[in-house]
């Protein structure tokens, strides 16, 4: 009897055999690296639910190869997860997960980069980050986001690879990008139903209403893996000895899908989604004045699909009315930062976004016409730099909640570091943008080893 690999486990490692392969064809340097981090954290006495519980204990092994010939580089990263909390979840695309949430397989990266000096050609899933803002979205759309996991984890570390080809043209001065995305990748929902977000993401009740939610995203509307269905995107960046400039543009789909609320009988409802098209133009720049740094960036989305409220979407339902789960609405989305690098190894960095329908009002929508935000993040560093403390803080200025991560990592050697974390969130006068995840506050202890 034959031994078959799994297909997904099959398509998960298919880069590094192809590297061994490259390896032993044409003579290819290959270096690996990875890091093993081991984490669990628990609930902080201000949770109602979740005090002294387990909201996160995994173990997530990375391997990072990357190969050298010529011109040419091939790089492919992967993390296998184990999780006893069982919070891992699937999108079907770049993370495959068990339908009981213990293991995952994350592809973040495979591809094939050729530098031909004044243009190069990447082939492969691959992770792009646009934009100027630190840990909020404003262009930052090409690639979606791990949506599954709230705790311990930057914004950075949460972007997912896209399946796509990406052809540059590079001087002393410029770049221009131009991608082709022909297979649509969703962002990562909580669909374990033992990850703590499942119950805010996926609710089963809502006004009175038993809801049946999806269970996985084969549930959702997604678009069909056909030429018409394709993502492009441009990049075009200039690096001018006073400033930075860019300019973006993306036409393909909404990352997470929009809600549709369908009652079934007086007290049931069906919740299904789907994605949409969307259409996206932004721009961006950087200004250095000595210690600081001025960061502006403004997003433009004609026309987007604009989620509409289940409260109304029943109203209508209720009077025998059609209804939608969306509304077209031009949105603007604008970011101005200060970073500051004073002596003695801080650093400081403060952010404002608004974001604001800009025709055709908000009635009916589930968000309000202008929304806006601040953040604050200090870092200093102690012990000639082998103790990092720092601190980062998202203020909802319309409702006035609030989230707080506090992070002290120490480097007990040069490739082990231990960190202690924790996650406050806060109501406002309503629960708002971040006071729905007041149940998740926690502190995580972390260790990693480097390799």
């Amino acid at each position: 009897m034959k031994m078959r690999l799994p297909p997904r486990l099959l398509k998960t490692f298919a880069p590094v055999l192809c590297l061994l392969l490259a390896k032993a064809s044409f003579g290819l340097d290959i270096n690996y690296s990875g890091s093993v981090t081991a984490q669990v954290g628990l609930g902080l006495p201000q949770t109602s639910d979740n005090a002294g519980k387990i909201l996160k204990g995994d173990i997530a092994i990375e391997n990072i190869l990357k190969a050298y010939h010529k011109n040419l580089t091939v790089s492919a990263q992967a993390i296998v997860i184990g999780d006893a909390a069982a919070s891992q979840s699937s999108n079907g695309i770049s993370t495959f997960a068990t339908d009981n949430g213990f293991l995952a397989l994350k592809l973040k990266e495979a591809y094939v980069d050729y530098n031909g000096g004044f243009w190069a050609l990447r082939a492969g899933r691959q992770i792009a980050g646009w934009g100027k803002a630190d840990g909020l979205q404003v262009a930052d759309i090409l690639c979606p986001q791990d949506e599954s996991n709230a705790l311990a984890s930057t914004y950075k570390e949460s972007r997912q690879g896209i399946d796509a080809i990406r052809l540059s043209y590079i001087n002393d001065f410029m770049q221009a990008d131009a991608y082709w995305i022909p297979i649509f990748t969703p962002s990562v929902l909580p669909f374990a139903n033992a990850n703590p977000l499942h119950k805010i993401v996926f609710p089963k009740e809502y006004g009175g209403f038993a809801l049946t939610t999806p269970k996985s995203q084969g549930d959702l509307d997604a678009p069909s893996r056909a030429i018409y269905n394709s993502e492009a995107a441009a990049r075009l960046s200039f690096y001018f000895s006073k400033f930075d400039l860019s300019f973006y543009g993306f036409y393909g789909w909404e990352d997470l899908p929009l809600q549709t609320y369908t009652a079934t009988s007086e007290d049931t409802a069906i919740v299904t989604g789907k994605y949409e098209r969307l259409l996206m133009f932004a721009v961006d720049t950087a200004v250095p004045m000595g210690d600081f740094v001025l960061r502006a960036e403004a997003a433009y989305f004609p026309e987007r699909r604009i989620q509409t409220s289940a409260d109304w979407q029943a109203a209508r339902q209720s009077i025998g009315l059609p209804f939608s789960a969306s509304k077209k609405r031009c949105q603007l989305r604008a970011l101005a930062g200060l970073d500051w690098t004073p002596a003695g190894g801080w650093t400081i960095t403060a952010q404002y976004m608004a974001d604001i329908i800009i025709a055709g009002g908000s009635a009916n929508l589930d968000r309000k016409r202008y929304e806006h935000l601040a953040s604050l993040s200090v870092e200093k560093a102690f012990l000639n730099d082998l103790l990092t403390i720092s601190a980062l803080a998202f203020f909802d200025l319309n409702d006035f909640s609030s989230s707080v991560e506090i992070e002290a990592e120490y480097s007990v050697t040069d490739s082990f570091k231990a960190a202690l974390i924790g996650n406050l969130y806060f109501e406002g006068r309503e629960k708002g943008m971040y006071g729905i995840y007041k149940d998740l506050s926690c502190a995580t202890l972390r260790g990693k080893v480097s390799f």
